[in-house]
Parts: structure tokens; C-alpha cells; sequence
């Protein structure tokens, strides 16, 4: 077992975990590296779901595969992976565990282990919005569909291999909810409130060597004004090509500036049993 996946609904902060994970690694007990790490050479990149990446590995030709063949090539590919990679590997996927009735893409004899990043739907709302240059109405909609997906083909073949999302509801719980991986859960809202206890619990659950010397530089250098400096430097090569940046704000609460009431109650009503199971409902009922 070799690979640890990286899991989130996109724009819930697993970007900035893989920041914190490549300047954690690249330290050491001995100092370790004076300057933060370049974000466009973070570890664990998105290369599961390049299908450039995947039909040159595989020899297959995805283009031409039914979604169910996918799905089982899929499988293989990540056994595969986890046989040729450097173990541990970290790898970043969007995808949902599983959806109902569907099968896994993630095989237990490639995983060591899952970390989860979760964050308040609301402020995926704003943040997804952002990403995708699409209305907040348009993105809350999205945030409900249960046939959502990454690359879904809608537009012709993509860079990236279908990645089925379901509901933000529907993903949280196919990771959150399935037993047959050990899954580690990090709320965003943690990640800023307390970021050594937080980034600390995912070192050890990662079985790195831990060191407190070594936490916080990787802490401090993955700080998120510090990507949002690079990014406006150098550009991130992950920035979707229609957003204007990626860093955008990094917050915690920041849809109280964004949302309506009216736009609230739709997500709510959407997923208030995982809101309130993550703790994110009590504040969103405080608006309405």
C-alpha cells in the first residue's frame, strides 16, 4: 500500500495541504530550506486525472472507453501507480468515493490512507463561483446536482478525465461514510483557527517524522498570503484559465459578503444534515 489520497470537493483547501505537505517534506530537523517552496512544484498534482497522463501509462486510448470501462481502468491505473511510485506517494483527487450504486475507483490494496479536507459549503460557494467564472446562482445549483462532474465530456474530450462530484453532500459522505479505507478529516476552518494542531495531526497520521521545528516553518511557508505572493509573481500553472487568480482570499466566513438569504437557504436546504454534522449549520441559521 503506497498512495495517499488527497480527497476534497474542489475549492475546500486541498491545494493548500499539498503546499504545507512539499515544505514539510523538503525541511528537515537540521533547518531545512530558507525559502518557500515554488508552487508550481507541489507534490501530489492532479496526474490521476490527466488523461494525457493516464493514456500513456496505461496504453488505452480514453477517448474511446465507455464510462463504466473507465471506471475498471481506473482501478487498474491506480493499482499500477501504487506498484511504480515512491512509497508513500500523496495524490491530490477530486473525485467522490463512490456514488450510489456505483463502484470505487480507489482500491484498498493501493491506499494507505485517505486525508479528507472539508469546508463550510458556503464558502465553497463563493470560492467555486470564483474558480469557475460562473454565477453564484449557476455554482449553488452545481453544489446540488447529483450527476455533477469535473470533465465531464459536456464539452468535448478535456484535459482531465471525468471525475464524478454528485452533490457536496454526496462527496463529503462517500468519503466520510464508506469503511474500507481509514480516512483522516481536516475542516479547513481548523487548517486556519489552529494550524499546528491541525497540520500536526496530519503529519502523524501520515507517519512522517514529526518535529515542531520543522511544523512550523512548513506552516509559515505555506502561509497563504505567501501563495498568493508566488502566484501573482510567477502565476500557478493549476489556476483554471478563465479565473483571475487561484489564492483569492483564503478565508473562513467570507460568504457573509457574498451570499443572499434567499441563496443561504438553497444550500441549506440542500445539505443541512452534513452542515450540521460538520458543525457549519448553526452559523449559516444565524442570516436566515
Amino acid at each position: 500500500m503506497s498512495i495517499f489520497w488527497l480527497a476534497s470537493y474542489p475549492k475546500s483547501g486541498n491545494t493548500w495541504l499539498r503546499a504545507f505537505l512539499t515544505n514539510y517534506l523538503r525541511s528537515t530537523n537540521e533547518g531545512g530550506s530558507a525559502v518557500p517552496a515554488s508552487i508550481n512544484g507541489l507534490f501530489g498534482g492532479p496526474s490521476p486525472v490527466l488523461r494525457d497522463f493516464f493514456d500513456e501509462f496505461t496504453g488505452l486510448d480514453s477517448s474511446n472507453l465507455t464510462p463504466g470501462e473507465l471506471c475498471a481502468y481506473r482501478t487498474l491505473f491506480h493499482e499500477l501507480l501504487a506498484e511504480e511510485m515512491p512509497s508513500p506517494a500523496y495524490l491530490k483527487v477530486h473525485d467522490a468515493y463512490a456514488l450510489a450504486g456505483g463502484r470505487s475507483i480507489f482500491p484498498r490494496t493501493a491506499t494507505a490512507g485517505v486525508v479528507y479536507v472539508v469546508r463550510n459549503p458556503l464558502d465553497v460557494a463563493v470560492s467555486y463561483a470564483h474558480h469557475r467564472q460562473q454565477p453564484l446562482d449557476d455554482t449553488i445549483d452545481w453544489m446540488n446536482d447529483p450527476t455533477a462532474a469535473e470533465g465531464d465530456g459536456s464539452r468535448g474530450i478535456r484535459l482531465f478525465l471525468p471525475q464524478p462530484l454528485g452533490t457536496w453532500s454526496d462527496h463529503v459522505s462517500s468519503w466520510l461514510n464508506q469503511r474500507h479505507l481509514t480516512v483522516h478529516v481536516m475542516r479547513y476552518e481548523d487548517m486556519i483557527a489552529a494550524p499546528e494542531a491541525a497540520f500536526g495531526a496530519f503529519v502523524r497520521f501520515a507517519g512522517l517524522d514529526f518535529d515542531h521545528a520543522r511544523l512550523a516553518r512548513a506552516i509559515d511557508h505555506s502561509a497563504f498570503e505567501r501563495l498568493r505572493f508566488q502566484e501573482a509573481r510567477s502565476g500557478f500553472r493549476e489556476k483554471s484559465r478563465t479565473a483571475p487568480c487561484f489564492f483569492r482570499a483564503g478565508m473562513a466566513g467570507s460568504w457573509r459578503a457574498y451570499l443572499q438569504p434567499g441563496q443561504v437557504r438553497k444550500l441549506v436546504a440542500g445539505h443541512g444534515p452534513m452542515m450540521e454534522r460538520l458543525g457549519y449549520l448553526a452559523e449559516a441559521e444565524e442570516c436566515l
